[in-house]
């Protein structure tokens, strides 16, 4: 096989030196030497538009790395692997997935739990399943390979992963809909996983303002509202568990009236069909659009990446949404 290797850092291109945890460029060719111990070698090209600790990614990371991938030809490879770092993973992830919808070869990011020099580090078995998901054919687009503990590998659609629970570095799907996973070094469908009804490409071009212009708030008991201006975009709120927010106080009704009188869209994310409490029905009154069900971090990514003429195109299904 022919693969395009992205290396740009986190922890899977990381050493620990005196208990602290920094990026080494040396460690993406051991990635490829630790690969090629267990596996048949395939031929790679590697290239790195830069090495940073995941946590630091910021607007201009993720411009380089589109336009590196990009500046290859990708047709010529039977796959791209781009190692990332797990605290950003999703957010890089959906980005790819949105700037790549309808790429017809498979684009898979990786991650590692622990550097690659730990016993624990799920690094290589991530990067195996890559390789052997790229093999298997089944599959076009982007993903995420990533072996949660006690568990088979799994292939996720990039924009359907949800945020890391507190302490936890397990990565997951949207309502547990994987792509499939890999047994042994084979890929097994999921055979529960379905592409959103209406499969459209992200038609729009890659635009990312250089600080983000989106809102991106989680409610919290007693919340406090960001000052909101004319300069935002858009606002998008996670809600409670239940797609619920604080309708009972002043705080929320406040903001969103300003947001309104500036037309600033408020959207919620989160919401799920069915509970339909009280509270909710303040939502029309206050122009809170509900999206519908798809990963929060995805519906972020593709609100930045949206311009202001084309917002409403949020609830336009692209590939690999949920929605």
């Amino acid at each position: 096989m022919k693969i395009l290797v992205v290396f740009t850092g986190g922890t899977i291109g990381s050493v620990r030196k005196g208990g602290i945890i920094s990026p080494d460029d040396s460690r993406a060719y051991t990635l490829l030497e630790m690969y090629g111990n267990i596996r048949k070698t395939a031929e790679f090209t590697a290239v790195c538009p830069y090495t940073i600790l995941s946590e630091n990614l910021c607007r201009d990371n993720l411009v380089k790395l589109y336009e590196c991938i990009r500046s290859y030809n990708i047709e010529e490879y039977d796959g791209v692997i781009v190692t990332h770092g797990t605290d950003t993973l999703q957010y890089t992830s959906s980005f790819l997935g949105y700037a790549f919808s309808d790429c017809k070869k498979p684009i898979i990011v990786v991650s590692a739990n622990y550097p690659l020099d730990d016993s624990r580090s799920n690094g290589l078995i991530n990067f195996a399943a890559a390789m052997d998901f790229i093999s298997s054919g089944c599959g076009n687009g982007v993903f995420a390979a990533y072996a949660n503990i006690g568990e088979n590998p799994k292939i996720h659609r990039a924009v359907r992963l949800l945020a890391h629970m507190s302490y936890s570095d397990d990565v997951c799907s949207i309502f547990n809909s994987f792509y499939g996973e890999i047994s042994g070094d084979v890929f097994v469908k999921n055979s529960a996983f379905r592409e959103a009804d209406n499969k459209l490409c992200f038609k729009h071009p890659i635009i990312l303002s250089e600080s983000s212009d989106v809102i991106k708030l989680t409610p919290y008991v007693s919340m406090a509202y960001p000052l909101i201006t004319s300069e935002i975009k858009a606002v998008l709120i996670e809600g409670y568990h239940s797609g619920t927010l604080n309708t009972n106080g002043s705080d929320l009704i406040d903001f969103c009236r300003e947001a309104n009188k500036l037309n600033v869209p408020v959207f919620l994310t989160g919401a799920s069909e069915g509970f339909y409490y009280e509270s909710k029905l303040l939502f029309d009154e206050l122009k809170i659009r509900v999206l519908p069900p798809a990963s929060p971090i995805a519906m972020y990514m593709k609100l930045w990446m949206l311009d202001r003429e084309h917002i409403q195109d949020v609830y336009l299904p692209c590939s690999g949404d949920f929605i």
